[in-house]
């Protein structure tokens, strides 16, 4: 008897040992199992969506202008007008001479060991407006390029006609200023291999050529 009762006991502390496994692995499982989770509202959606961002348009980059050349330098000889910018010059007469007389006889002559280039010149304005002329704004070019300044000195000055004078003097539209004009040059200078340069101002951008030939 003694025996049974004691193997029923066995047997019913098996069966309790069961079930408490059992419960504690279905309550394992109850705990791991994810909860499921709502599907994601379109907001949610839209929000988490990245906008892909629009290719951007390659940008043109303009190429600056490229300055334009400045108006190529004509060349014309003695006695032909040379144009720019409305404006006309002309060579007249051209001569070499070591003196220069006055038309007043108590005025000395001046004179040179070198020699003066005497250029008699007519400056036409075909412009709208008055435009300012001085003897600096010409020059003699020599053939290797060697240039050369107007002389203006005061003894100059003195045998030069008052009427010649070209000395910032202001031409108005349609009329023409005849000037005279002389530089000194070496006398090994040949005065046909020479070119007047007469400039339209005074920064001498513009300008037209005259060969003394």
């Amino acid at each position: 008897m003694k025996k049974l009762l004691k193997g029923l006991l066995i047997a019913f502390g098996v069966f309790m040992a069961l079930i408490i496994v059992v419960a504690l692995v279905a309550g394992d499982e109850e705990t791991t199992e994810p909860a499921p989770t709502e599907p994601a509202s379109d907001e949610q959606k839209s929000k988490e969506t990245v906008e892909e961002p629009e290719e951007a348009e390659p940008e043109v980059v303009e190429e600056p202008e490229e300055p334009k050349e400045e108006e190529a330098s004509k060349s014309v000889g003695i006695g032909e007008t040379a144009t720019i910018e409305e404006i006309g010059f002309t060579v007249l007469k051209a001569n070499s001479t070591q003196t220069i007389d006055s038309d007043n006889q108590f005025i000395d002559p001046v004179s040179t060991d070198n020699q003066f280039i005497v250029l008699d010149v007519v400056i036409n304005n075909g412009q709208s407006e008055p435009i300012m002329t001085d003897s600096n704004f010409f020059s003699l070019i020599a053939a290797d390029g060697t240039e050369y300044s107007p002389k203006n000195d005061g003894e100059l000055i003195m045998v030069m006609p008052s009427e010649k004078m070209l000395f910032l003097e202001e031409i108005n539209p349609g009329l023409k200023k005849e000037g005279m004009i002389v530089f000194e040059v070496g006398t090994d200078i040949d005065m046909s291999e020479l070119t007047l340069k007469a400039n339209a101002g005074f920064w001498g951008t513009k300008s037209v050529n005259i060969d003394l030939k």
